[in-house]
């Protein structure tokens, strides 16, 4: 009997070093990514847009016209994140902005799934609307809402945002890690552009696009493995003192 416990006990040893050794999975692959160093014109396709200190930003004129980037990106099901600050220089009677996560064909008015972002004014000052907007057979749908909470200033404020979609249709948003829109859809299931749109001086960083849902889920499997190690050596070391 205790033979068989000393063995057992070396077995359980024996795990615990498969699962020390075993490879743990990493963070979701990164599929592209842009930091605007400098507007490459074979990768961005670009209307009115300029790089003013590793930003992207648009260009004022003296007639103010769409600011628009395009980037090929096959990702449907996956994350993307990037940052924006909306600068207010110039172009507040248009102050609508758009991310286009989605769009089998250039960013327009036909075919696409974005996130727009609009400033809306009440008594106790101003506040962002969030929207994910469905354009399909050049009509829109609204298919969610969040409205921010009131400030008395807008301009300036750094915003981290993430979009996530699943293979069920379902996607959310986060607003600097915070969960603020959940709406699931499925009459577009592939994309080939990414875009950037906007009548208003905002400024636009940081893009991160992975084909895997890159925000909440469960514990990775480094932190599973530590987990189930631990008891697993307390009855091993037991196992084997008792011979």
């Amino acid at each position: 009997m205790k033979e068989n416990r000393f063995i057992l006990g070396l077995e359980l040893l024996t795990l615990l070093c498969v699962l020390s050794f075993t490879p743990v999975q990493v963070s979701g692959a990164l599929v592209w990514s842009e930091t605007f160093e400098e507007l490459d014109p074979a990768l961005w396709e670009n209307y009115s847009c300029q790089i003013i200190d590793g930003i992207l930003r648009g260009v004022q004129g003296d007639h103010i016209s769409a600011v628009r980037a395009y980037y090929r990106s096959n990702v449907s099901v996956g994350t993307w994140k990037f940052d924006l600050v909306e600068v207010g220089g110039w172009g507040e009677e248009l102050d609508v902005m758009k991310i286009y996560f989605m769009s089998p064909e250039k960013p327009d008015y036909s075919v696409s799934y974005a996130l727009s972002l609009v400033q809306s004014s009440g008594p106790d000052g101003d506040s962002y609307s969030y929207t994910i907007e469905k354009w399909y057979d050049s009509f829109k749908t609204n298919l969610v809402n969040y409205i921010s909470e009131p400030r008395p200033l807008l301009t300036g404020m750094l915003q981290h945002l993430a979009i996530t979609r699943d293979s069920s249709g379902l996607m959310s948003v986060y607003l600097n890690s915070t969960l603020i829109l959940q709406a699931t859809d499925t009459d577009i299931t592939t994309t080939s552009y990414f875009g950037f749109y906007t009548w208003d001086d905002w400024a636009f960083d940081n893009v991160s696009v992975y084909d895997t849902i890159e925000i909440g889920g469960g514990l990775p499997l480094i932190t599973i493995g530590v987990i189930a190690a631990v008891p697993i050596a307390i009855v091993a070391i037991i196992l084997i003192r008792r011979k």
